[in-house]
């Protein structure tokens, strides 16, 4: 295996391989189309309900145990508000933390642990109101006070927090808990698509307990369950709302950075389940999976961006004039990082995804262009009286993104940049570098983005993601969604006239104007939409049994579905 993916790096550039970004998709959002909020003074969604028996698929039995191995640890821990997850961290926390909301596969949000959701007419006051019957892990009640605690710990948490921006508060009683807006907020339900919509127990809410998740998921944490970077280990909840499920008595989730490790042990049998975001990795399962040596599921829809953040907040750095910029984007030649370590991946061009409300198929984002590159990088230095460009690269320690960083640089050496790459760093940590704006860096490597309403891209590309303008460039060492802290006045606008109205082509125009916005400044160096692959061996069964409460079938690539989801079976 080792041979075959050596022998996939050679290009005619001379250039060595390059992967996606380390950091993986949001952990639950799946869409086949964006929505759009409809001309109605008071939107109500309601669930039919759920069915009391899941049906059991041909073949599977209950029973046993399976291994999971997975691309990275999240070492931030099982707090919603305050933990840093990715794909695998969504993974893991999707078999403890069922959530308020999945979609289905016309993009539509699903009311889980919700059961209807109405706004009042001026979308300033929202209310939830959750099934009845459910209980946490440990016997507390699934309420409407115990939601709205969620809500104000997602809402005050040290990663989540600057979603919530445009939130005032929120209360519960009985079953229901009612949300206050401080302006029109008219799809505000997508903002728990995800990781803020993870409920979990009000004691471990009031613990502030990170290393004992307790929701109300198809599996539950006994006694010290997790030790980072080694194992996450589950017993089934006997008493699990869904009734027949889950199929497993245990699950264990490890992480297994190396891809040719954790594929040499899905193919060995030490491992039942792997997770992979790498396209040639995809490719290898791929082949497997036609000899019938494994079961597949691969997924684009609903999944992350591969980009690179420009870090805005770093006085030194060459890229915060916009002609550098673009002559890095210039300089990168993206269709043929593809066609060597994505094959088959889907260029991007901005941060929005096909069918998401403001996706352009020209956003105006500079493409590959070599001699356009050089001749920005020379006008600069004539202009500076300078003989070099030097710009500081980074990404984390995983050895195919550090293959990434040497792509990078080798092209924008060709253009006339001269390239510094950074020492690599384990996953958490560079994420914790980006968080605090670059740590150094001029640009990082980064993989995200994968939401279906253009308003959730707010708290990451608009100011209101690192505190507000006034704040923006000063938030170095704290915790932020804007991770480049991009302030830009014509952004802010376009998102505000999204957030407050419902007129579908209001919200289009605004989206546009973003995504042009972004093309115009590459504020982020765009590749690809990333993809999700997930493998089981041959004899096991239920990656892709992604079903509703009736047993409707949901898109496939929804991570929190993916293992910790109870319909999980071993055949």
């Amino acid at each position: 295996m080792k041979s075959r993916r050596v022998l996939t790096q050679a290009i005619a550039l001379g250039l060595i391989a390059v992967v996606t970004s380390a950091v993986s998709p949001a952990d639950a959002v799946t869409k086949k189309k964006a929505t759009t909020t409809k001309k109605k003074a008071t939107p109500t969604t309601k669930a039919s309900a759920p069915a009391t028996t899941v049906a059991t698929a041909a073949g599977a039995k209950s029973g046993g145990s399976a291994i999971v191995a997975l691309t990275n640890e999240t070492t931030s821990g099982w707090l919603p508000g305050d933990a840093q997850w990715g794909a695998p961290g969504g993974t893991v926390s999707g078999a403890v933390f069922d959530r308020m909301f999945f979609r289905d596969t016309k993009g539509e949000l699903i009311p889980w642990l919700v059961e209807s959701y109405k706004s009042s007419a001026d979308y300033k006051t929202w209310e939830f109101t959750v099934r009845s019957g459910i209980k946490f892990h440990n016997g507390e009640a699934l309420d409407g006070p115990a939601l709205a605690l969620n809500l104000e710990s997602v809402r005050t948490g040290a990663v989540t927090g600057n979603l919530f921006g445009g939130l005032a508060g929120c209360t519960g009683t009985g079953m229901t808990a009612t949300c206050t807006t401080k302006t029109a907020w008219v799809s505000f339900p997508e903002i728990f698509i995800g990781q803020s919509g993870a409920i979990a127990a009000p004691e471990q809410i009031k613990k502030k307990d990170r290393q004992h998740p307790i929701g109300t998921g198809a599996f539950m944490c006994k006694g010290d369950c997790w030790v980072p970077n080694q194992s996450m280990k589950l017993v089934k909840n006997p008493d699990y709302w869904r009734k027949g499920l889950p199929k497993l008595d245990a699950i264990e989730f490890r992480p297994v950075p190396d891809e040719d490790q954790r594929l040499a042990q899905l193919n060995s049998g030490q491992i039942q389940f792997m997770q992979t975001g790498n396209f040639l990795t995809g490719r290898d399962l791929a082949g497997l999976a036609k000899d019938g040596k494994v079961k597949l599921m691969t997924s684009e829809d609903g999944q992350s961006t591969a980009y690179d953040i420009v870090n805005m907040v770093k006085k030194d750095n060459p890229l915060l004039d916009v002609r550098l910029r673009r002559a890095w984007a210039y300089a990168i030649d993206v269709e043929t990082l593809i066609k060597v370590r994505a094959p088959g991946a889907t260029k991007a061009n901005g941060p929005f995804g096909k069918g998401v409300t403001g996706y352009l198929e020209d956003s105006g984002f500079p493409n590959f262009d070599l001699d356009k590159a050089k001749a920005l990088v020379d006008a600069y230095k004539k202009e500076k009286n300078l003989d070099t460009v030097t710009v500081v690269l980074g990404t984390d320690n995983i050895p195919d993104n550090q293959q990434t960083l040497a792509v990078m640089k080798q092209m924008a050496d060709r253009a006339g940049f001269s390239v510094r790459l950074a020492p690599g760093q384990d996953t958490s940590a560079y994420q914790n570098t980006v968080f605090t704006a670059g740590g150094g860096l001029d640009i990082a490597t980064w993989n995200w983005l994968p939401y279906s309403d253009p308003d959730t891209f707010a708290a990451f590309l608009g100011s209101s993601g690192c505190g507000g303008p006034a704040v923006c460039p000063l938030t170095q060492g704290r915790n932020t969604l804007n991770w480049g802290r991009v302030v830009d006045g014509q952004v802010d606008a376009a998102f505000e006239q999204i957030r407050i109205n419902s007129d579908p082509v209001v919200r289009k125009r605004a989206a546009e104007s973003i995504n042009r916005q972004y093309g115009d400044q590459a504020y982020h160096m765009w590749r690809w939409r990333s993809r999700l692959h997930i493998a089981a061996c041959a004899k096991c069964g239920g990656i892709e049994d992604t079903v509703g409460l009736n047993g409707e079938k949901l898109p496939q690539g929804t991570t929190a579905h993916f293992l910790g989801s109870p319909w999980l079976t071993v055949g």
